[in-house]
């Protein structure tokens, strides 16, 4: 049951936000390791789509499920075309509720 994974453009910039600040208070190498949790995270979807909570109150069709400790995943399955696209990527409490509202959602 693979489905192709997709990222909203704007998902670069927060990995990029989430590295910058984890780099900030932990390191490097503590940045790498939490951005590899959060690929695994994302990888993993690709055979379990469905997994995480169901969203519908915010957006249809939206699910949320966590990477790591403190990163949440906003994503959208569309089983018709086989695709998981990943709306936002937040760490460490923000908001990815409005985040993912501000990106089309």
């Amino acid at each position: 049951m693979n489905y192709q994974i997709k990222f909203h453009p704007l998902v670069a910039r927060d990995l990029d936000s989430i590295a910058n600040a984890i780099i900030d208070y932990a390191g490097a190498v503590v940045a790498a390791r939490k951005l590899a949790e959060i690929e695994a995270a994302i990888g993993a979807l690709q055979n379990t789509p469905h997994k995480g909570s169901t969203r519908d109150e915010i957006a249809p069709g939206l699910r949320a499920i966590p990477a790591g400790r403190k990163a949440v995943i906003a994503f959208v399955v569309d089983d018709v075309a086989r695709e998981i696209l990943i709306y936002a990527i937040t760490y460490g409490g923000a908001d990815w509720i409005a985040r993912t509202g501000a990106r089309g959602r």
